[in-house]
C-alpha cells in the first residue's frame, strides 16, 4: 500500500499521520498509533477488550522473527472486504482507535 492509499482508506474517518518504521508504515491518530502496514497488509491495532472480536472474525495476528525467535504484537490484519467498502472498514476502525486511547499515552521525548 503506498502512502495515498492509506490516507484514502482512513479520510472517512480522520486524519492520519503516517511514519516510516521497520520496512512499513506507522498510522497515527491524534498522536497515538493505530495501525502498521507491512508489505501491503494493514493490521489494526488491539487490547484485551478487542482482541477476541478480532480473533473471532479469523484475524491474522501481525508476526515477525527476532534473533530467531517468532514474536507477535498485538495488530491484527484488516479484512479483506474493509479495504474497499468504507463502511466495512469503519467498526474496525473504531475499534483500533478505542484500543489506542485505552492505551498509556506516549511519553514524550526528552528535549536535550
Amino acid at each position: 500500500m503506498t502512502h495515498d492509499d492509506l490516507h484514502d482508506l482512513f479520510a472517512p474517518f480522520a486524519r492520519v499521520m503516517l511514519k516510516r518504521m521497520f520496512g512499513g508504515t506507522s498510522v497515527y491518530v491524534d498522536g497515538r498509533i493505530i495501525a502498521i502496514e507491512i508489505d501491503g497488509v494493514l493490521y489494526l491495532k488491539a487490547d484485551d477488550v478487542t482482541e477476541p472480536v478480532f480473533e473471532a472474525e479469523g484475524l491474522q495476528k501481525f508476526t515477525y522473527s527476532a534473533k530467531g525467535k517468532t514474536m507477535t504484537m498485538r495488530y491484527f490484519q484488516t479484512p479483506d472486504a474493509a479495504y474497499e467498502d468504507p463502511d466495512a472498514f469503519r467498526p474496525w476502525f473504531k475499534l483500533a482507535v478505542e484500543a489506542a486511547m485505552r492505551a498509556p499515552k506516549p511519553k514524550k521525548k526528552a528535549v536535550t
